[in-house]
């Protein structure tokens, strides 16, 4: 069953996009495009350590994403608007004849309401482009510019303040790195012991797929009940995810283990955490990143939506960002990769083939592009060596936490939270 579900997620015939793709997208590359004319003056290392592009390859992104939405049918007539309107800036076009090009005079903007929407901190990059070329013709309809340039600003501010943190801590992390070689050495070397290293590979494998089925259906059914139910409060939607997070990694505990107190103790859940081996792993980690992405590429294109989430907008979206990726996803799937998986294939194969293995399957069942996978990969590496070299699954948690928490905080910051 679950080998016939991955084929399908990876080689089945594409049935379009997911709903709320081209919402997302949007979001994406109206945050992108004011970045990239936000910091256009700054040096280039102030912008690489934000993250962001230069406005020619940026507009660029943005095409060749509404390229993919459009070849799906999945652009609506807004869509289609800003596609024109990007395009037309970025060769340098008038806006008008583009935008008869495209949309052939179906506007579905209002140049009087656009521009107060500007004003008022709403609109989008494409609408200040576009006010700005009527506004040659007709009389302005209100003071939109400082407005615009005041979100710009403070977008410019978050970038730079939120991806200095994490980089910040990469850095404390660097001081940490000779010691936490040390300690990952002996992870080459750690034997399994006591329960944990005493049940066999088909149990945990048995185990581990049930889990793992048993979170299809869970997710699968959250999907279809959120779909279905359009109003539902957020804080039920969070309980509601965390339910489907959690049940599966409590399935495999129950059946592997009498007792909470046995689980603890067989797992290493009990065992101190290791912050400077944590904070060292980390560093490494956004080394390794960093040349994954030079070397393979991202292709994260693939994805209109960037990996956005709808559900991660606003305070409520915040809470839930922090809630399931930041603290449920790292417990849950640690829980299951490491202390289930991971073990299994310890106990019979030794640590490092349990760690490839371990890590290739962590990998496959997250469904990115080749470079997510191979960062995802090496990530599954890094808490399966951690945990084996510790004995403790609670650092693997906290390391896990961290990463998430790195990318998660700034992208909420910057394509979630309001502006104004």
């Amino acid at each position: 069953m679950l080998g016939i579900w991955l084929w399908d997620r990876y080689f089945g015939e594409a049935d379009g996009y997911a709903p709320g793709t081209e919402e997302m997208a949007l979001v994406k590359i109206d945050r992108d495009l004011r970045l990239s004319d936000a910091m256009a003056e700054d040096r280039q290392w102030l912008q690489w350590l934000a993250g962001v592009d230069d406005p020619a390859p940026a507009r660029r992104n943005a095409l060749e994403v509404f390229k993919k939405l459009a070849n799906e049918k999945a652009i609506s007539l807004q869509g289609l608007e800003a596609f024109a309107i990007v395009k037309a800036e970025h060769h340098g076009i008038p806006v008008g004849d583009m935008l008869a090009e495209f949309v052939q005079g179906q506007i579905a903007a209002d140049f009087t309401e656009t521009s107060g929407q500007l004003a008022n901190h709403q609109g989008t990059w494409w609408h200040t482009k576009w006010v700005d070329a009527m506004e040659k013709n007709l009389r302005p309809a209100c003071q939109w510019r400082q407005s615009f340039e005041q979100d710009s600003r403070q977008l410019r501010i978050r970038a730079i303040m939120a991806r200095s943190a994490v980089w910040l801590i990469g850095l404390a992390g660097l001081f940490c790195i000779p010691g936490t070689l040390v300690t990952l050495k002996r992870g080459f070397h750690a034997k399994p012991h006591g329960y944990g290293g005493a049940w066999s590979l088909p149990l945990g494998l048995v185990v581990f797929f049930v889990a793992t089925l048993a979170w299809i259906g869970f997710t699968t059914t959250l999907e279809l009940g959120i779909e279905s139910l359009p109003n539902l409060h957020p804080a039920l939607g969070i309980f509601l995810d965390s339910a489907a997070r959690l049940l599966p990694s409590l399935i495999a505990l129950g059946l592997l283990f009498r007792r909470p107190s046995h689980a603890i103790g067989g797992l290493g859940l009990n065992r101190a955490i290791t912050p400077t081996a944590i904070l060292g792993l980390f560093s490494l980690l956004m080394i390794a990143d960093q040349g994954l992405r030079s070397s393979i590429g991202s292709q994260s294109g693939a994805d209109p939506g960037g990996g956005l989430n709808a559900g991660e907008a606003g305070l409520w979206g915040l809470a839930f960002a922090l809630i399931s990726a930041c603290l449920l996803a790292p417990l849950a799937e640690e829980l299951l990769y490491r202390g289930v998986l991971f073990r299994s294939f310890w106990n019979r194969f030794g640590v490092i083939p349990a760690m490839v293995l371990s890590s290739v399957i962590f990998a496959v069942l997250h469904f990115y592009d080749g470079c997510g996978l191979a960062m995802v990969g090496t990530f599954g590496l890094s808490c399966a060596l951690l945990y084996a070299a510790t004995g403790s699954l609670g650092s693997a948690i906290a390391l896990h936490m961290l990463y998430n928490s790195a990318i998660k905080i700034p992208e909420w910051l910057i394509y979630h939270a309001a502006l104004g």
